[in-house]
């Protein structure tokens, strides 16, 4: 009995010595500071805000000098698609004659090319540096484009205000592939070449309706 209780108090004594310094060990680690471990108040690397690095705006792919005239020329063609877009979707819901289907499906096609194109374009605004602006006042005060009208529209109708209004966005497209290319940026200039055979196949595909 003796014994067993004596042993009993010995493993106690064991238990309370190991917490013992195994607190003391904690308090030291926390009092003299681990290298490894950040200062209070101090964000980690992970927390938001703390990614800014100087050298980051370097990395634009163009030179500061070319930005402003390329991104004019960006600018303008964004919100002269987005301005498509609503005009194709504005015909496609009201179209109305003999070629309803046909120019239907075409027009469907369209608005997914313009929304392409300005998505791909404005993300290009962004990689040299520049905002996009898709804002509805800005496309209706900078895309240059006659008034859209409203109501039903007859294929005939149809078929004279799009085709008139890609040409004159596929015409200003040519003349920026040009002074895209003489600023040093091919990269846009190739893409709005893509863009330029997409608007002048749509031109072609609405025009031998009439011809």
């Amino acid at each position: 009995m003796n014994r067993l209780l004596s042993s009993a108090v010995s493993g106690l004594l064991t238990l309370t010595i190991m917490a013992t310094f195994a607190g003391q060990s904690f308090a030291q680690n926390r009092t003299s500071g681990n290298n490894n471990a950040p200062a209070a108040g101090t964000p980690s690397g992970s927390q938001l805000g703390n990614y800014r690095n100087e050298r980051a705006d370097g990395w634009i792919p163009l030179e500061p000098e070319k930005r402003q005239a390329i991104n004019t020329d960006l600018q303008a063609t964004v919100v002269e698609l987005i301005e498509l877009f609503h005009d194709a979707k504005q015909s496609h819901w009201n179209l109305r004659g003999p070629l309803y289907f046909p120019l239907h499906e075409n027009l469907q096609e369209y608005a997914e090319t313009y929304l392409k194109y300005s998505d791909l374009l404005a993300e290009r605004q962004l990689q040299i540096g520049q905002p996009a602006d898709g804002r509805t006042e800005t496309v209706v005060n900078t895309a240059n484009l006659p008034k859209f009208p409203g109501g039903f529209l007859s294929d005939r109708q149809v078929l004279d205000i799009m085709t008139e209004r890609i040409y004159t966005v596929a015409k200003r497209v040519r003349a920026r592939i040009e002074s895209t290319g003489k600023n040093g940026d091919e990269v846009t200039s190739n893409k709005l070449q893509d863009l330029s055979y997409e608007l002048d196949k749509q031109v072609w595909q609405f025009r031998v309706h009439m011809q």
